[in-house]
């Protein structure tokens, strides 16, 4: 557990109700990769900070799946947006014009996509397929986190199943 767990109404106060609820979809965007790419996920926490609004804490120093972990959150981010009612073109040619290059997730997602090799088109393509298909699951961890601010592995597990 971690040492202070902000309730839902002081994050609420902190960044309004809609930039909250942005801020979970976005977070359970990253736990739901992570989980799924069988990481060594240990919790998910919303904080009271416009740098660091959210935490997705993976033990261990393991890279594989940074690039997919690392881009989850913005497409999860906009999918549930636009209500999951867009295709893959439609992400391809809209969410790079909202991602800033000094955004800590775009840039570890560039770095890790050139560490692997991996063409960022093909991780994009790929976080889509797999978000799309685990809408349920998704939503399931988005709403918990907007609901009680921090999930533990256990409660994305039992989210997830």
């Amino acid at each position: 557990m971690p040492e202070q767990v902000l309730t839902r109404e002081s994050l609420v106060q902190f960044f309004g109700e809609e930039e909250f609820k942005k801020l979970c979809n976005h977070e359970a965007g990253h736990a739901l990769i992570a989980f799924l790419f069988k990481r060594p996920l240990d919790y998910v926490k919303m904080n009271n900070s416009r740098e660091q609004p959210g935490t997705t804490h993976i033990a261990g120093s393991e890279l594989e799946g940074d690039a997919h972990i690392a881009m989850a959150g913005h497409i999860a981010e906009f999918l549930m947006r636009k209500d999951f009612k867009c295709d893959l073109d439609t992400v391809m040619k809209e969410l790079p014009m909202e991602l800033y290059k000094s955004d800590p997730d775009y840039q570890k997602f560039q770095a890790a996509c050139y560490y692997f090799q991996l063409a960022e088109t093909n991780v994009v393509e790929q976080d889509y397929n797999i978000l799309m298909a685990c809408q349920t699951q998704l939503c399931k961890i988005a709403q918990a986190l907007n609901e009680r601010t921090y999930l533990s592995r256990a409660d994305i597990e039992a989210l997830v199943k």
